[in-house]
């Protein structure tokens, strides 16, 4: 109480207790209103952090469907009718789910309103007049973003605000997104600032506590779906864009070198072409298995494409990774392959490049000068290693 001015101690007592129960009233209602704009603020950053996430996810579970279709393991049509059969299947929370239009705006899936799916929505407005499918389809296109419009929810026909993130897969064309209803977070905004006290504020923590740990986990598989090569396991040229990065930022912290050792296969369109694909794929993974047991625990081994593969670590010196690529090398060149009690081997070529942060403006630079390297180990007669 020292902070009252002396006038106060000369009170009743009623008033000062009316004053107390009015500066308690004011502390809870500013706490209230500082915890509801804190907790409004970040819960809506959240979910829309964890939506553009189930997004980026979904483009991966596509990407691994496209694979299947590159590598002939199902048609186009296979590949794409179980794409959208997993993502109209992948409901998440109460009425969260995945939609796909193609840039036509025609509907492929919307698993909450079946019946607009195969309409043509180009020239269809919502309530505010917006022709939100052209819109998705300009957002997308620019690189994907948030879209506001109304729409209905499951089981009605009135329209609701919602914002959704929506992104476009070039190589099918197609448009993916979710979305939130706005007055749903709102109301889930106002339940958890109601339930601020007591037993019921502990329970709805342990409620979120609970609903994060599962999200997470399936983010976590989404995500290891989406940056894993279906044939190999090994990471995916998509994971080595993502974790350049902290790679180079991790390297100005330690004393080893950052290096890149491109990886190509010798003649492996023969192998394809002489023994079928079905023995090429079993080649590839037991390269990609020869290289990620002569790896480091802390490198990367990613399936390049086709039959490059890239191992991405941290060396002593550039011997030290001219050992590696040559412990795999060797061990490649030792195994051997049956088909029709035909035996046949395989060999490699490797080039190696250790990042420079004077010349190298980027990773991709070092990668470069690796598979350069490399070329300079295919026309040297291939089954070799250069750096």
């Amino acid at each position: 109480m020292h902070n009252l001015s002396p006038k106060s101690y000369r009170l009743p007592l009623q008033n000062k207790l009316v004053g107390l129960s009015v500066m308690i009233i004011i502390g809870i209602v500013a706490f209230v209103l500082f915890f509801y704009h804190s907790f409004s603020s970040s819960l809506e950053e959240e979910k829309k952090a964890q939506s553009k996430h189930f997004v980026d996810s979904a483009l991966g579970i596509i990407q691994h469907f496209r694979q299947l279709e590159l590598s002939k393991k199902l048609t186009t049509i296979e590949a794409q009718q179980m794409a959208m059969r997993t993502l109209e299947a992948a409901t998440y929370g109460e009425d969260g789910y995945f939609w796909i239009n193609d840039s036509q705006g025609k509907i492929l899936i919307q698993p909450y309103m079946p019946n607009l799916v195969g309409l043509n929505m180009t020239n269809w407005a919502d309530s505010s007049g917006k022709y939100i499918f052209q819109e998705f389809d300009r957002v997308a296109k620019n690189g994907g973003g948030w879209v506001s419009y109304t729409w209905p929810k499951l089981n009605t026909s009135e329209e609701y605000p919602k914002i959704s993130y929506v992104a476009h897969y070039t190589d099918w064309d197609w448009l993916v997104g979710t979305g939130i209803y706005l007055d749903d977070m709102k109301t889930n905004i106002f339940w958890a600032v109601f339930k601020t006290s007591g037993f019921l504020l502990f329970g709805f923590f342990i409620f979120i506590f609970t609903t994060v740990v599962i999200i997470n986990y399936f983010v976590h598989q989404l995500s290891e779906l989406s940056v894993r090569d279906a044939l190999t396991n090994l990471y995916s040229k998509r994971f080595l864009k993502q974790v350049s990065p902290a790679l180079l930022n991790h390297s100005k912290l330690t004393d080893y070198h950052l290096t890149a050792i491109f990886i190509d296969l010798d003649h492996f369109k023969s192998v394809n072409d002489i023994h079928g694909h079905d023995h090429g794929d079993l080649v590839l993974k037991q390269v990609a298995t020869v290289i990620r047991n002569n790896a480091k625990t802390s490198d990367y081994c990613i399936r390049y494409g086709g039959e490059e593969f890239v191992l991405i670590g941290f060396f002593k010196n550039e011997m030290s990774a001219m050992d590696m690529a040559e412990m795999i090398r060797h061990q490649v060149s030792e195994m051997c392959f049956i088909n029709d009690e035909n035996e046949f081997s395989v060999t490699l070529s490797a080039g190696i490049a250790l990042h420079n942060s004077q010349s190298d403006a980027s990773f991709a630079d070092t990668l470069k000068r690796a598979d350069m390297k490399l070329y300079e180990a295919k026309n040297a007669g291939r089954n070799r290693i250069i750096a």
